[in-house]
Order: C-alpha cells, then structure tokens, then sequence
C-alpha cells in the first residue's frame, strides 16, 4: 500500500509508512444499521477477549479468590419467616426485654456485668448467650435466623465468640443487628 492512494485517510497512510497494512473495519452507518445492521457492541475485542468485565476488574471473578477447596461456603436454607427482614420486624415490634431474655425490670445493659462463669451456663439453644466485643448478647431469639445454620451459631455459645465472629464477619456491625439483644458487659 502506498501513500499517495487517493481516498485513505492520514491514519491509514500513516500505517502505510510503518508497515502496518492491517485496516480496521468502521462501524456501521445509520443507514446500514437499517438494512440490517446492528449498532450492539462487539462482545468481544479483536483478540477474543470478553470486554466486560475487563480481565483485571473486581467484578471478574479470579480463581485466586475462590475458596480453597474442602472449605466452600455451606449455604442453609432458612425456615419460613426468618428472613433478615424477618428479624428487623422482629426487633421492631418485640419488647427489648423478651429479646434480652431478662426480667422487664432488670436494669439497662450498660449497668450489667457478666461474668464468665454466668456466661458458660447460657449454652443450649434453648437459652444462648454469647460476647463479642465485651458485650454479652442473648442469641437466642436469633439462633433460627443465622443465614450459616444453627450448628454455625452456636459453636460460640457460652462463650467468648468475638474472635470467630471476626474471621467470618468482620464487617457485620453486631452492635446493631444485635442492638436488642444485649444483656450486659462481659467482665472477665
């Protein structure tokens, strides 16, 4: 191809003087989308590559951030009516004491202390308590509601949970979904 061609544009000549012969397709005219065309976005790039999400995106899921095998995530199927929603409804409408699981009487959170010893007896489903973060919170009003399962919840019961808590959900704010449920400070 030689420069002097009438009819190519500069960038063609240009690519002319470099060596490279390769034309680009244009795309479609208004006039040729009518006739059949389409104005879509090519889905992938000349090379074959997808164009969305890009190769380096945080929407593409990498293999390097699956988990590692034998520790995939076990989904549980919740019962009928214990939803997330479920339970903001819940914490809504029932009286904070019931979701303490404390007398109507007994005084704010904030004045009660808990000892370890107080805490381990609180360890069946039944009656279920837990600390994290130096506040000891009755689960069990939320037991059924754990998007992990019972058997999940539970491995923190009458007992210090802050650290498993943490390694699964570090960015959960306990202190709200749980803000009902607080029975008192843990002293150990």
């Amino acid at each position: 191809m030689t420069t002097d061609q009438p009819g190519l544009s500069k960038l063609e000549k240009l690519n002319a003087l470099l060596g490279n012969n390769t034309r680009r397709p244009t795309a479609p005219t208004p006039a040729a989308t009518r006739q059949g065309g389409s104005l879509k976005p090519p889905t992938t790039s000349p090379a074959n590559v997808p164009l969305f999400p890009s190769p380096n995106s945080a929407q593409r899921a990498l293999s390097s951030l699956a988990p590692p095998r034998g520790r995939e995530r076990k989904k549980v199927a919740l019962k009928p009516g214990h939803s997330p929603l479920d339970w903001a409804q819940l914490n809504r409408t029932e009286p904070k004491f019931k979701l303490r699981g404390v007398d109507p009487n007994t005084p704010p959170p904030q004045f009660v202390k808990i000892k370890k010893e107080e805490l381990k007896k609180h360890k069946s489903q039944d009656d279920c308590w837990t600390c994290i973060n130096g506040r000891v919170y009755n689960i069990t009003p939320y037991v059924d509601f754990h998007p992990g399962g019972v058997e999940e919840i539970m491995k923190c019961a009458g007992r210090d949970g802050t650290a498993l808590f943490n390694k699964y959900h570090s960015w959960v704010n306990v202190d709200r979904m749980l803000e009902n449920c607080i029975v008192g400070l843990y002293v150990p």
